[in-house]
């Protein structure tokens, strides 16, 4: 059974001697008791739809939770039997409440609140009593029952929600009591004054114990640990030092010979982890007991590259690093915002890739089989979790759907080729990595065998530049073809152009079984493909990541090679907006910048300066000159860097708007939010000077009510569409001279439909017209009908040249494309330059 009120040492070794029970916990606290994870409660939800044939409201599941707890708390023997029942008996019958009458596992996993209303309903039935606080017992609850093992149940029950529960007393019934702070909760859930507990503030031990929370520890070990990739998703505590991880699933897929001390082959690199085949053969021996797979590829070299753009945006000729992905995606949640990025690049290369369909441990009932092939695991799973994963299944299904992408279980795809194959994981248990590891095997085997070729041309890839104490300036790179030796002259991008250079040391992280030794890497006099390595070159300060690294040969031509590496850094400069007006870019690698650029084109933002790794001030100022030149573009979009605190204050105290995402659309979308506001005020400021055209005829002489100032007249439009404030004009034609001359009335300053008051009036919008008032707003004579004008003079929009400017810049969508025309002929008649 699951002990709730306990010490945090006494949580750990649950944790350590019951996970599965403990996984069920996502939140751990002393006074408030347990939540636990969303999944776990879904099985009380689906019962409730099963038996009234409908999803339920929040309010209809506490009402049943409440329901259950009286029923039960009464004997559990009045079954309903009216007409009006039936709801009642329905869910009864489907809980299994009738034949076996306990609290069910729906409700002992459900959300706290539906636990605090059973338990409520419990305290509310006639067998449950209520104890005041005196000089000699504190307050509590008193609950009797015939029934033991109903009382040993809610024990359990009223201790997840973080109250004191006693042993069970044995007299003519058998009783519990339930006491502590939690009972002030219950004040408003329970019904009957008698039954409810005094009001109190709660004690500040309590406040702080009901914000605190526990984590699950694990020993990993001593040591120097290198080729993690940082996206900021999770941490693990490694005594003073934080490091963050991404790949679970690639952990796991090593972790079996690795915790036994005995690298077994499986070699981790810089960023990169390569698994001969022997050590496949041994991962992947559940699969097929009694026979021996037949392996015909030397191995699996696999690139941790979430967070590395650089592979699925690279721009090697002819060639991509990536020969095969693994995209994981988490059963719980469906293809997320990152996954769908990753999908889309994956299909922009056209990179063939299988899905690992994490987190299958997480759902309710799960029975684990630690480092099993998934068939054997699934056999083992109760039906409900069974229907429950189907249900997933299916729903990841229609979000590939939605994608344009069939998507089939890996043992029930007949057709690779046309449909993606989902393998289902738990990156946490280890179940199903047989089944990953075996696909891609196969998928390799009979699909790639072309390219299961050595090369010696060298095909090598940096992944990323870092300052190493004692070495510098050092760039860790991926290598799938070809061999590098030490000594070997090297070229690669660079921020001010190529660098060339001379390979100084070669390094690689030390074996597995030898964390321990003082020197953290393993120095190579040649390192041949496929291989992750760390090279220490001189002038590699300002390297690029993601760009390509070539040798350069006794025979070749160094500037030649100098031209091609400058063809590579010549389209992100084309990406630049020759006018200098737009925002600056930067980004934490060659291929992600790439990739912003483009959705920056797409999306007709101009760019006014790029660069590439972290902000420095140096960035800021480049960035600031927007601030004279166009102040909407004065903004800076940092994807997937680090900002130094310097340039930051910086950028505050210019004005410099900042962005930062580690995804590239969300950086896209907060910059087109913040854009949208800038349009937007900008629009308010330039309201009063925006004129929209229009032309008017007015109805008759009889609907002429005054002549003089604040003239009103009855009108209709003929085009366009009229605006309170819009001025107004007629245009007078001299018989004689044939001289056209504008003459201004004034400004519309009230319009009326049907004698309700409007701001616009469009086109046909009027049914016989409608009334509008001219007012002089200038220092000028007032314009009289008669004089001025007449019935037979149109009306028109007074149009300038500034007027014509502000609709263009912040109104041009709000006028139709026959409305943009008048614009055009009223320039005309009014004479506007």
């Amino acid at each position: 059974p699951l002990t709730w009120q306990c010490t945090v040492l006494e949580y750990l070794d649950l944790v350590r001697t019951d996970r599965a029970s403990a996984d069920l916990c996502s939140m751990y606290k002393p006074v408030n008791g347990v939540e636990f994870s969303a999944s776990a409660g879904q099985a009380f939800t689906d019962a409730i739809t099963r038996a009234i044939g409908s999803v339920p409201t929040s309010i209809h599941e506490l009402e049943t939770a409440r329901f259950f707890g009286v029923w039960l708390g009464n004997g559990a023997n009045d079954i309903p039997s009216a007409d009006a029942e039936d709801t009642r008996k329905a869910l009864l019958k489907e809980f299994a409440l009738t034949s076996d009458k306990r609290i069910p596992d729906a409700i002992m996993s459900a959300s706290l609140n539906y636990r605090r209303e059973f338990l409520a309903g419990v305290i509310e039935s006639d067998n449950a009593s209520f104890v005041a606080a005196s000089s000699f017992v504190e307050e509590h609850w008193v609950v009797s029952s015939s029934d033991e093992q109903f009382l040993l149940q809610l024990r359990r029950l009223a201790r997840s929600i973080g109250l004191h529960v006693g042993p069970v007393s044995q007299s003519a019934a058998s009783t519990i009591s339930i006491s502590g702070e939690a009972m002030c909760s219950f004040g408003s859930l329970i019904g009957f004054e008698h039954k409810r507990p005094a009001e109190r503030t709660p004690e500040s031990w309590a406040v702080l114990c009901s914000n605190s929370w526990t984590f699950a520890i694990e020993e990993i070990g001593h040591g120097e640990y290198f080729g993690f990739t940082l996206d900021g998703n999770s941490r693990v505590l490694l005594g003073d030092y934080t490091v963050s991880h991404n790949t679970k699933l690639l952990d796991k897929i090593r972790q079996t010979n690795v915790q036994g001390g005995e690298a077994g082959g499986i070699t981790q690199q810089i960023g990169a982890t390569y698994f001969p085949a022997d050590a496949i053969e041994k991962k992947t021996s559940a699969m097929y007991p009694s026979t021996k797979i037949d392996m015909k590829i030397p191995g699996l070299l696999i690139i941790d590259t979430p967070g590395h753009e650089s592979f699925t945006n690279l721009r090697s000729r002819g060639s991509s690093m990536c020969n095969i992905a693994i995209l994981v995606v988490d059963i719980m949640h469906g293809l997320e915002p990152q996954t769908l990025e990753s999908l889309r690049l994956l299909r922009d290369r056209k990179t063939p890739f299988i899905v690992a369909l994490n987190k299958i441990d997480r759902m309710y009932g799960w029975n684990q089989c630690p480092n099993s092939p998934f068939h054997d695991t699934f056999k083992k799973q109760p039906a409900h979790t069974v229907s429950e994963f189907e249900d997933r299944v299916a729903q990841v299904k229609v979000e590939f759907a939605e994608q344009g992408l069939n998507a089939e279980l890996y043992y029930k795809n007949k057709n690779f080729a046309k449909y993606v194959s989902l393998v289902p994981t738990s990156a946490f248990s280890g179940e199903g990595i047989p089944d990953l590891l075996d696909l891609l095997v196969t998928l390799t085997q009979q699909r790639m065998s072309n390219q299961l070729m050595y090369l010696s041309e060298l095909e090598c890839t940096v992944l990323e530049v870092k300052v190493i104490e004692g070495l510098g300036t050092t760039i860790d790179v991926i290598m799938s073809n070809g061999v590098l030796h030490v000594g070997d002259r090297i070229i690669i991008c660079g921020m001010d152009g190529p660098i060339i250079t001379n390979v100084r040391a070669l390094l690689t992280p030390q074996p597995m079984r030898e964390l321990r030794v003082k020197s953290a890497y393993v120095h190579h006099k040649s390192i041949k493909a496929a291989m992750g390595v760390k090279i220490s070159a001189p002038g590699l300060e300002k390297a690029i990541a993601g760009s390509r690294l070539m040798v350069i040969g006794p025979d070749d031509d160094e500037e030649e090679l100098m031209d091609e590496f400058i063809s590579d850094l010549a389209r992100l400069d084309d990406a630049i907006d020759k006018s200098g007006r737009g925002v600056w870019v930067q980004a934490s690698t060659l291929g992600s910048l790439e990739a912003l650029l483009e959705l920056l084109r797409v999306s007709k933002i101009p760019v006014s300066g790029i660069n590439i790794g972290p902000v420095h001030k140096k960035d800021v100022t480049r960035a600031s000159a927007m601030l004279e030149r166009a102040k909407e573009y004065a903004i800076m979009l940092c994807f997937d860097v680090k900002i130094d605190k310097d340039a930051e204050k910086m950028a505050k105290d210019l004005g410099i708007k900042v962005f930062t995402a580690d995804i590239i659309y969300h950086l896209y979308d907060d910059y087109m939010a913040h854009n949208a506001q800038i349009v937007e005020n900008k629009r308010k400021e330039l309201a009063d000077l925006a004129v929209f055209p229009c032309i008017m005829n007015i109805i008759s002489e009889e609907h002429v009510f005054n002549t003089r100032s604040g003239l009103l007249l009855g009108v209709d439009i003929k085009e366009g569409h009229l605006r309170l404030g819009t001025p107004i004009c007629v245009i007078k034609i001299s018989h004689e001279t044939n001289v056209r001359r504008v003459v201004t009335l004034g400004k519309v300053t009230a319009i009326k439909v049907n004698d309700k008051p409007v701001d616009i009036v469009r086109k046909g919008k009027a049914g016989a017209g409608f009334t509008i008032r001219i007012e002089n707003t200038t220092q000028g004579h007032d314009k009289k009908y008669g004089r001025h004008f007449d019935e037979d003079d149109l009306l028109y929009s007074r149009l300038t040249r500034d007027s014509i400017d502000v609709l263009k810049e912040s109104f041009r969508d709000d006028l139709t494309t026959e409305e943009w025309k008048l614009v055009i002929n009223l320039k005309g008649m009014l004479g506007v330059e």
